[in-house]
């Protein structure tokens, strides 16, 4: 086969013979493709995100305290667990509906309770948004609006729960400061009663202005000592508490207390609270020897230690206060005896009574401080967008995109399978290819011809009463009824290569076969024929075929008598041949043969009647002789033949004519059974004067000037 390389003609010939292939691959893998997506479609899960903003209310000391500290309990990370965690996550399956309002702690410590709260744990995510301080907490469910329910409550709960755990120190303060207010009403009523009951009794004592200032320095002394121990009472039992909560299974929702304005001591207890709550967040799905327990627990060490500290120096401040305090009243006390037992048992009521009111004055305020800051609700979380029902699930399949990549894939497939089958057809698809491989000269190339339009043509050209038989015959002879088509043009190109390739050997008598059946081997010969008769030549038709004669039929003449009768010795050759009066006798009819020029040129030998066994016959000597006669007395001989592969006969006549005719239908027979044809009619000694090929679809290009053609 010749050897070409491709331009971008040759790849547009071989999408266009191919382009079913590619166009039903690519439908195929689109129908797949749409198929499997419907198929395997998930079910729908729909996604609804809920957007808050977490800033931790904090004072400048705090910040300072958080600049050098490692990682703090406002920590935006931490906040994500505290959003999924086992109490907020309880409130909002109860908000839901999903368990019941109350229950029992065996109820709480049921599966069936805790897959509730856990299946709805795992629906919800929450995240830090970039480095800002948003979280967005996101629900998964298969209904939208129940996702954006969800995702609203998840964030409505948790930001209740952010109140509850910012205030409880100052609602504990509360609940503390107002018992000390109830103690120290009691306390002032009773100091206020027995002074009263000491002036009934007593009279009105009158001291020097002496006695008074010592009184009231040896008051404001007594004050100031009791203020000193109240605090160092206090600080000793913060201790008490940080070793409490030192211990084992100790309360963590006990708090240290205080009423100096030591911003080191109330940022360390704040930030004692939230490590505290952050283990107690995670203790809910984490045991105590987790990492992340364990790292937590161990800045709660720390913070404690730091408490710790700043205690141990207070008390150390206060212990020292004291004793000079002592010291003072001490010395004031000696001269406080001296002066009389009334005057100092009625000062000592109206230091009891002044030290009672300033300091339930002070609590007062304090308690009226503290109802301002529950009222306030601390607030570190605010809702900055609530979540909307989505428009669609966030599994949906992206059917365009699939079919657009089916497509791709379809496409691609089709060439691939396009290029493939041109690559293993063993036709031969170029002339120069057919030249190449048989190094035979192409003598003839007959269009590409469909059988629906041949007869619409032909029909056109009888008689609208004509025989469906009549023009079946009509059809096939396309010189006669159509000269000027593409189809006759070719014919007499045919003969116009003959011609040229006969010139030098003079020859006459011509054999046509072919390697398999069907390949237009008799339509070509009879249109041959009758170009050749049109252009003056005196030319015989022989129907050599014995086996499926067809050339009686093309002409619309009888069968009988013919080849066979001269073959066999019964009748000569000559009585057996057809004129242009048999011609007119037949289905052709008188008008269109006599309006045909040349017509009486044409001679034919039908195949007459069918021997038992006509490979006998063509391997006899009288067919060698019949052949002599013919050619002297015809200018022009066209033996059409039964296929080579099949059948013998064609071999066994192409060795006594003097020259073969090859006819090939571009991609009936692969390039194996052609070359087999030429290598029996090379053994036969048959001289193959070229090829005609048959069903072809002509590409003619002006830019490039060569002549290609295609097939189906």
């Amino acid at each position: 086969m010749a050897q070409y390389e491709l331009n971008l003609l040759d790849y547009w010939l071989i999408l266009k013979k191919r382009g079913y292939t590619i166009l039903i691959t690519a439908a195929l893998v689109i129908a797949f493709t749409f198929g499997m997506t419907q198929y395997l479609q998930p079910i729908p899960v729909y996604e609804a995100s809920a957007r808050v903003q977490f800033e931790r209310t904090s004072t400048v000391a705090s910040l300072l305290l958080e600049s050098i500290a490692e990682v703090g309990g406002g920590n935006l990370a931490t906040q994500s667990e505290v959003i999924r965690s086992f109490q907020v996550v309880e409130q909002v399956a109860r908000e839901l509906k999903l368990v019941p309002e109350t229950v029992t702690p065996e109820e709480k410590r049921s599966p069936a309770y805790l897959n509730v709260i856990y299946g709805l744990q795992q629906q919800v995510t929450a995240a830090q948004e970039g480095n800002t301080n948003i979280l967005r907490i996101s629900v998964e469910a298969e209904e939208p609006v129940r996702a954006a329910r969800i995702a609203n409550s998840v964030a409505e709960i948790y930001r209740l729960e952010n109140i509850k755990s910012r205030n409880r120190m100052v609602t504990e303060t509360r609940r503390f400061v107002e018992e000390q207010v109830a103690a120290i009403e009691a306390q002032l009523r009773e100091s206020e009663e027995n002074l009263r009951s000491f002036k009934e009794r007593e009279g009105q004592v009158f001291l020097s202005e002496e006695a008074k200032a010592a009184l009231e320095s040896f008051t404001r002394l007594e004050q100031e000592y009791n203020r000193v121990l109240r605090l160092k009472d206090e600080t000793l039992k913060q201790i008490r508490v940080l070793q409490a909560q030192a211990i084992p299974g100790g309360r963590p929702e006990e708090r240290i207390f205080t009423e100096e304005p030591s911003a080191l001591l109330s940022v360390l207890n704040a930030r004692l609270l939230d490590l505290l709550q952050e283990r107690a967040t995670l203790l809910i799905n984490y045991t105590p020897e987790h990492p992340q327990v364990k790292e937590v627990s161990r800045k709660i060490q720390n913070v404690k230690v730091e408490m710790s500290r700043e205690l141990e120096s207070k008390m150390k401040s206060l212990t020292g206060r004291e004793a000079a305090l002592k010291e003072q009243i001490d010395k004031y006390r000696d001269r406080y005896f001296s002066f009389p037992k009334a005057a100092i048992d009625m000062a000592r009521l109206d230091r009891e009574v002044k030290v009672n009111s300033d300091l339930y004055s002070t609590l007062k305020i304090k308690h009226q401080e503290l109802l301002i800051k529950s009222a306030e609700q601390i607030e570190d979380v605010t809702i900055i967008e609530p979540a909307v029902p989505p428009g669609g699930p966030k599994n949906a399949p992206n059917n365009r995109l699939n079919m657009i990549v089916g497509a791709l894939m379809g496409a691609f497939l089709g060439l691939v399978l396009a290029f493939m089958r041109e690559s293993f057809d063993t036709s031969i698809g170029t002339i120069e290819g057919v030249e190449e491989f048989l190094k035979l000269p192409v003598l003839g190339v007959i269009p590409r011809f469909l059988e629906k339009d041949i007869k619409e043509a032909a029909a056109k050209a009888l008689p609208r009463d004509v025989s469906p038989e009549t023009l079946d015959v009509f059809a096939r002879l396309v010189c006669l009824y159509d000269p000027k088509s593409v189809l006759a043009e070719g014919y007499r190109s045919l003969r116009t290569n003959l011609q040229f390739a006969s010139v030098d050997r003079n020859i006459k008598t011509l054999l046509f076969t072919s390697a398999g059946i069907g390949e237009g081997k008799t339509t070509t010969v009879v249109n041959l024929a009758i170009t050749l008769a049109q252009d003056g030549k005196r030319v015989l038709l022989v129907d050599a075929d014995l086996r499926r004669p067809v050339i009686h039929k093309r002409l619309g003449i009888p069968r009988e008598p013919g080849l066979a009768e001269a073959l066999m010795g019964r009748k000569p050759w000559r009585e057996s041949v057809r004129t242009v009066e048999d011609l007119m006798l037949g289905l052709l009819g008188v008008d269109r043969v006599v309006n045909t020029p040349g017509l009486d040129n044409l001679h034919i030998v039908t195949s007459g009647q069918v021997p038992p066994n006509p490979t006998e016959f063509f391997n006899s000597k009288r067919i060698g002789g019949l052949i002599a006669d013919m050619r002297e007395e015809y200018e022009v001989v066209l033996f059409d033949t039964p296929p080579i592969l099949p059948i013998a006969d064609a071999i066994l006549v192409s060795s006594v004519v003097e020259g073969t005719i090859l006819v090939y239908q571009v991609g009936k027979v692969g390039r194996n059974a052609l070359k087999r044809t030429k290598f029996l009619l090379d053994h036969a000694q048959a001289k193959v004067v070229g090829i005609v090929l048959t069903n072809v679809r002509a590409e003619i290009t002006p830019e490039y000037g060569y002549y290609r053609y295609d097939y189906r």
